[in-house]
This record gives C-alpha cells, sequence and structure tokens, in this order.
C-alpha cells in the first residue's frame, strides 16, 4: 500500500506559532510525519510570531509540546525534526518585517525547488494584516505560488466572512487557498459519507419517511486550557458550531452528490446547510460556574461556553426532522457523538413504551458505529431487551492524525477536504442571528445559565427535547 508523503520539499511559516493551537495541534502533527517517515529531505518549519525568541528557545517550545502530547516519544525522530525548526519574531502588521522575514527565509533554504506554505495559527482579527503584507512581498517560489492554510473560524459573522474573502481575493487565486476545519481531516467525519455511498441501507434508512430526529453531542471535559484571549471573543457556537458540528451535519443529512468531486460536494454540503432554520427560542446558552475565575477571564463575561439548540431542515429530505445540537466545555466527559433515532413503525407501537432503535456514530473517544436494536427474552411473553450491535471503526490503512493528514495535503496541492466561501458563508448564516441575540444579551446583562462542572451541562438543554417527546441519548 502507498502512504501518503510531502514529496516535495518545502518552508511551512506557522503565524501565532507561540500560541496554544500550534503547541497542541501543529507541532505533534509535524513530529508525526517526520516519525513516519513521511517528510521530504528539505524541509523548514519557521514559526513566526510577536513574542521575542531565539531558535533554540523556540525548539524547546515545540520539543516540550510534542513531550506533553504524546505518551511515547521516538527520541531520534523528535532530534531530527528540530534540526529542521527556527524562528522569527515580526510584527503582523509591518511591511518592514515581512520584507526582513522573506530575506531570513532565503539564508535557511538549501534548495530553491520549493514550495512555501503560510499558517494562520491566529484569530481572524489578524487575517487582514497578514493578507496585506503577505500580497505586498512576493513569497512565491519558482515551483509555486504561495498556500495560505487558514483555520476557523473564517471571520466571526458573515459580514466580516465576506470583507475577508473580498481582501484575500484581491491578491490570491483561489488555488492557493485552503479554508482549514480539522474535523474534516478526522476519519470518522470523513467516514460520515463514505458509509453512505457504501451502505444501501444506510442511504434508504436517512429521509424524514424512517428518521425521527438526530442528536449531535460534542461534549469536551477540559475546560478553556488557558485560552482565554481567543475563546472569550468567540464563545462555544462560533467555535464548535458554526464549524466542526455544522460540518458534521452537512455529511450526514447532504444528498449524496452522483460525482465525488470537491465542488459537488463543496455545494450539497452549502445546500444543506441554506437550508438550516433556528429560532431563538430554541436555544439555551449556558457558562461554567468557575469560568469567570480563569486568567484574563473578565468579572462580567456573559461568553457562552456551553450552548444547545433545535435546528430545522427545509431540504425535502429532512423536512420535519428537527436536529439537536450541544456541545460545551468543563462536562462530564469528553464525547462527541450522531445519534440518529427511528420512527417506531405499528408493531414497535403496539408493544407501548419500547425503546426506539438507534444508529450511533461515536468520533471520540473512540470511533465506533452501533444500532441498538431489540430482542425478545426467553419464554412466551413478548418481553424484550436491548441488543445493541456494532463494532469500532480501525484505521487500518493511510492512518494519521487530522493535521497531519490535512498538511500533507496542502503540500500535494489537494483541495478536496477543505472548505470553500460558498459553505462557510451558509454556515454564517445558521450561526449570525443567535449571535445578534447572545450580543443583545451582553449588552442587557443577560446572563447565560450557570452549571456546575463535571455535569451534562444546564438542565434547560434537556427541556429542548422533552418538549418535542425526545430525549438526549447520553454516553456511559
Amino acid at each position: 500500500m502507498k502512504i501518503q508523503k510531502a514529496d516535495g520539499n518545502f518552508t511551512l511559516f506557522i503565524y501565532g506559532a507561540s500560541g496554544s493551537l500550534a503547541k497542541l495541534k501543529l507541532f505533534p502533527a509535524i513530529y508525526e510525519l517526520v516519525k513516519e517517515k513521511r517528510m521530504p529531505s528539505d524541509f523548514k518549519i519557521v514559526g513566526y510570531a510577536r513574542t521575542e525568541m531565539s531558535d533554540k528557545e523556540f525548539q524547546d517550545f515545540f520539543e516540550q509540546s510534542v513531550r506533553e502530547a504524546e505518551e511515547y516519544i521516538d527520541e531520534a525522530a523528535l532530534k531530527k525534526t528540530l534540526k529542521h525548526v527556527h524562528y522569527f519574531s515580526g510584527q503582523y502588521n509591518e511591511e518592514k518585517d515581512y520584507k526582513k522575514f522573506k530575506k531570513y527565509l532565503q539564508t535557511i533554504e538549501k534548495k530553491k525547488d520549493r514550495v512555501r506554505i503560510a499558517y494562520f495559527s491566529v484569530p481572524p482579527s489578524a487575517f487582514n494584516d497578514i493578507f496585506t503584507n503577505l500580497g505586498k512581498v512576493n513569497f512565491n517560489t519558482k515551483k509555486s505560488k504561495l498556500r495560505l492554510v487558514i483555520e476557523k473560524p473564517f471571520g466571526y459573522d458573515l459580514a466580516s466572512a465576506k470583507v475577508l474573502k473580498k481582501k484575500i481575493n484581491k491578491t490570491f487565486q483561489s488555488e492557493q487557498i485552503y479554508l482549514l476545519d480539522h474535523y474534516l481531516g478526522k476519519e470518522a467525519v470523513s467516514n460520515l459519507l463514505s458509509l453512505r455511498y457504501a451502505n444501501s441501507l444506510l442511504t434508504s434508512l436517512m429521509t424524514k419517511q424512517y428518521v425521527s430526529n438526530i442528536q449531535i453531542s460534542a461534549l469536551e471535559s477540559k475546560d478553556i486550557e488557558g485560552r482565554a484571549n481567543y475563546f472569550d471573543h468567540v464563545g462555544i457556537m462560533r467555535d464548535m458550531v458554526q464549524s466542526h458540528l455544522l460540518q458534521i451535519l452537512a455529511y450526514l443529512t447532504m444528498t449524496a452528490p452522483k460525482e465525488k468531486s470537491s465542488e459537488a460536494i463543496h455545494h450539497e454540503k452549502a445546500r444543506i446547510l441554506n437550508s438550516l432554520k433556528v429560532s431563538s427560542k430554541t436555544v439555551v446558552r449556558g457558562q461554567y460556574k468557575s469560568y469567570r475565575k480563569e486568567k484574563e477571564i473578565p468579572n462580567d463575561s456573559q461568553t457562552e461556553t456551553f450552548a444547545a439548540m433545535k435546528l430545522c431542515l427545509s431540504h425535502p429530505n429532512w423536512k420535519g426532522v428537527p436536529v439537536y445540537i450541544r456541545s460545551g466545555k468543563a462536562l462530564k466527559e469528553k464525547w462527541t457523538a450522531v445519534v440518529i433515532e427511528f420512527k417506531p413503525e405499528k408493531p414497535q407501537k403496539d408493544h407501548g413504551q419500547l425503546p426506539t432503535n438507534k444508529l450511533i456514530i461515536q468520533l471520540q473517544p473512540n470511533e465506533k458505529i452501533e444500532f441498538q436494536l431489540l430482542t425478545k427474552l426467553g419464554g412466551k411473553t413478548f418481553d424484550f431487551h436491548s441488543l445493541t450491535t456494532g463494532r469500532p471503526i480501525y484505521c487500518s490503512g493511510d492512518c494519521l492524525s487530522e493535521h497531519g493528514r490535512l498538511f500533507l495535503d496542502v503540500v500535494a496541492g489537494k483541495q478536496g477536504l477543505f472548505l470553500n466561501f460558498e459553505e462557510i458563508f451558509a454556515a454564517w448564516k445558521v450561526i449570525d442571528p443567535l449571535q445578534k441575540i447572545c450580543d443583545r444579551m451582553h449588552r442587557e446583562h443577560c446572563e447565560p445559565i450557570l452549571y456546575p462542572a463535571n455535569t451534562l451541562g444546564p438542565k434547560e438543554a434537556d427541556e429542548l427535547l422533552k418538549k418535542d417527546g425526545f430525549e438526549w441519548y447520553n454516553p456511559s
């Protein structure tokens, strides 16, 4: 089996290299690629941030990040990785720093035949300055034009996203832009669509005729982990719902296009997202009780660390099927899953209060798929007990972490697992009305509902489903 590699030389410069995203996700992914011998002979990793730091200090920071993320360390691979790691201190809004940076790159790049990649590990507020200065200073190589990898969220709302798109399109072409949502690099998420392509049973059952409701949960046991400057400006709806969870919903409910091209998939995802409707009366906002005690969080912050909502789809395949989404921090356990609950037919109704059949696709902490059925107990009476049939979803092929997988796609010039502007705008159209309500509540000092850590969030989230005769499916 041929495994994916970065076949050509490249230079990756990471804007915001001293931040938590780079530390938690990017550095361990780069080490993983070196360890698995997927890197070319001449690659460079260059951190770019405003923090003053030497190469050695940045290498120590990089090494510490890897050691904290990995249980077992291949010392030789880590040592080899660090030889390719460099650092440059500069401002995001100063053209002169970009000119100095370009000259610096030429001193460390041995071979000129390479791809250059700019990775945006910064908040959207920094995007405009970086777009502007990358446009003024030419970082293209003879081999390719500069590629931009832009982490979500793209903007803070629909209006700002459109402004950023206009700005980036002045200088950069579509094939240079990689709009990244790392959930799309998860094998289990991309597998949602593949399951439907490969299994006629799921294709037949996944319609409004058979499905009573859909639940998507992304529960996190950890708190904001020191990311106050980022999280308090975005909240859980922008951080998780607008990107990750709406993408899961789109993969799950979109019409599977006959042509499996990236353009066809983007179009069908956007079509689903544009069909979503939500009411302010079906949204619950929460905040864990110790949030305002976190370092650098204002004492009066009304940023939500938990959100639950009911969405409705006007798409003809799903009209009338409610979709319930929830996500939060500092909860009882880490668990991300899709639960599809099926309607009981007449034989099941005749037996009274039998549990419904469910399809559960668990994405975290372990990837697995389960069907929950019922089987008769022994004896003459028609009594039933639960029968769960399923198995883990193991990656048995070319397996990588999501950031490693997506990064190799960037080096190869593949955009299939990245977003396009059409679906980003469609997702903002769902979130914007909710965010306006949150902003108004903030001005009026309407507090989010406080919930204790190590729970499943505010009890008011349960009422969203109870009103419709359903209840959340919870882990263990």
